[in-house]
């Protein structure tokens, strides 16, 4: 983390948190000197409120809408239709090797880690936005 968070902080956020059953981005611009941050070191402390099972409701402000800033936002993508399954039998399922574990053994994700990939995509957003900016300004 950055050198102006101290845990001190990070567990204020986290008590906080616990006692409004999570936190939004307003909890951490109170909180946080967000100005002085990086996205990165935003989405770093996301990650570590949401590890402690605090969720984060996030505005994508907090990460693209800095003081100063040129980059327009970026235009909504088509989601392609996803085309039905075919029609018939189903496929027969195959035997896996002796002493394989089936697929459907794997590990299921914890709880608190579907945070961790909001805040990772959130972080890479961020570097798309600071990306154009940077594409903007050198132009």
């Amino acid at each position: 983390m950055e050198a102006g968070i101290d845990r001190a902080t990070l567990d204020r956020l986290i008590a906080l948190g616990r006692r409004r059953d999570g936190l939004t981005t307003e909890d951490l611009r109170q909180a946080l000197p967000i100005g002085g941050m990086s996205a990165d070191a935003i989405a770093l402390v996301v990650i570590e409120l949401e590890d402690a099972g605090i969720p984060v409701d996030l505005d994508e402000s907090l990460l693209g809408g800095r003081p100063g800033s040129t980059a327009a936002p970026m235009p909504a993508m088509p989601v392609p239709e996803v085309p039905p399954p075919p029609a018939g039998p189903p496929a027969p399922a195959t035997a896996a090797p002796r002493g394989a574990a089936p697929a459907s053994a794997a590990p299921a994700p914890g709880p608190g880690r579907a945070g961790a990939h909001r805040a990772v995509a959130i972080a890479g957003l961020a570097a798309v936005v600071l990306a154009l900016v940077l594409v903007l300004i050198l132009r």
